[in-house]
């Protein structure tokens, strides 16, 4: 007899020599190559040298028992197929065998076809645990690579998208003189601000995109308003304040932008609630929306604009803390304002890059 195109090992493990020259004839004669041990403790170092499929042992032996075999059998093979050997008096030790993970007990005297049947089940009950774990670890590597794949997918979509938000941004500063790489730089001031105030990480992103894409509205504002070097009319001022809402209708029909809609609409809220476009007042404006007015005032100060000169960095950070508690969020300005001004220099350069 062979099992999977192989003649099977068994190891014998009993202190009665007759028996153990008895199993080991009926073991031989089915096809299976023997090993025996005349106590647990032999049994155990031949086992974790040998690795044997199948196991029969007794319970009842001298330095080592069957059940303390059995349970360091199992600690160093899991899949092991073992088989306990017991008389009417050890029953209910070979019940407890099978709690530690005995395949089954055969009663003695032994009946040699019922042995036999019991032994190539316990062999096959192996096999079929070692193939399922096989085919979970199989799984498990496949759903690793998979995710792992599906990871970089998502980093290069993740990248697209900010780069066409990106463009998306730029194309808009463009449109406003003297606002090119605004939207670059403003992103940087933002995400530094808020990192330092302690926003969550997972966060970031839907303040990226809302910066990015603050003035997405402005596209439907006329050039003849949004590029009016003289002050503008107040049917005009009506006109060029409602990009917040203009912004908003289009940033919230794309999915994966939802999240950027607090920044679009409420960036140009005021701390003390003289804002627009609903005037809302203190901790009700997002905090997004919050941290950007200031990182937008600071860059709107620090660079030409066509109606005004660009002042020093700490100038421009001393005037928003003097309009800390009006205009701007006191907290936001006091994290913005602990901030080096190297940082914002550098964000200032990698935006012309």
């Amino acid at each position: 007899m062979s099992h999977n195109g192989r003649h099977p090992e068994v190891l014998i493990v009993d202190d009665d020599r007759h028996i153990r020259t008895v199993l080991d004839e009926v073991f031989r004669a089915s096809g299976y190559t023997c090993q025996t041990a005349t106590n647990g403790q032999e049994g155990l170092a031949t086992f974790d040298a040998e690795r044997p499929p199948l196991t029969v042992t007794d319970m009842n032996m001298p330095v080592m028992g069957g059940l303390e075999f059995l349970r360091h059998a199992r600690a160093l093979e899991p899949d092991a197929a073992i088989l306990v050997l017991t008389g009417m008096a050890d029953v209910e030790t070979a019940v407890e065998s099978l709690k530690h993970g005995a395949y089954d007990f055969i009663m003695k005297p032994v009946n040699v076809d019922k042995l036999l049947i019991a032994a190539e089940r316990a062999l096959e009950h192996r096999q079929l645990l070692r193939e399922r774990r096989e085919s979970r670890a199989l799984l498990e590597r496949r759903v690793a690579e998979a995710t792992r794949d599906l990871a970089a997918t998502l980093r290069e979509l993740e990248e697209t998208y900010r780069s066409t938000l990106e463009a998306l941004g730029s194309a808009i500063d463009t449109r406003d003189l003297g606002t090119q790489a605004h939207s670059r730089r403003v992103r940087g001031y933002s995400l530094a601000i808020a990192r330092s105030h302690g926003v969550p990480e997972a966060d970031m992103s839907d303040l990226e995109h809302g910066v990015l894409l603050h003035d997405i509205g402005k596209i439907g504002i006329p050039d003849a308003i949004l590029l009016k070097p003289g002050p503008l009319t107040p049917a005009e001022w009506k006109i060029m304040r409602s990009h917040p809402e203009a912004g908003r209708q289009i940033v919230e029909q794309i999915p994966f932008l939802r999240g950027a809609v607090p920044v679009v609409y409420h960036h140009h809220e005021r701390w003390d609630g003289t804002g627009y476009p609903l005037g809302l007042k203190g901790e009700a404006i997002p905090l997004g929306a919050r941290i950007f007015a200031v990182a937008d005032a600071f860059d709107a100060m620090t660079f030409d604009r066509p109606y005004s000169r660009a002042i020093p960095l700490a100038a421009a950070r001393a005037e928003i803390q003097r309009c800390a508690g009006s205009h701007f969020d006191p907290t936001a300005v006091e994290t913005f304002a602990a901030l080096p001004l190297e940082i914002f220099e550098e964000i200032r350069r990698q935006s012309i890059a």
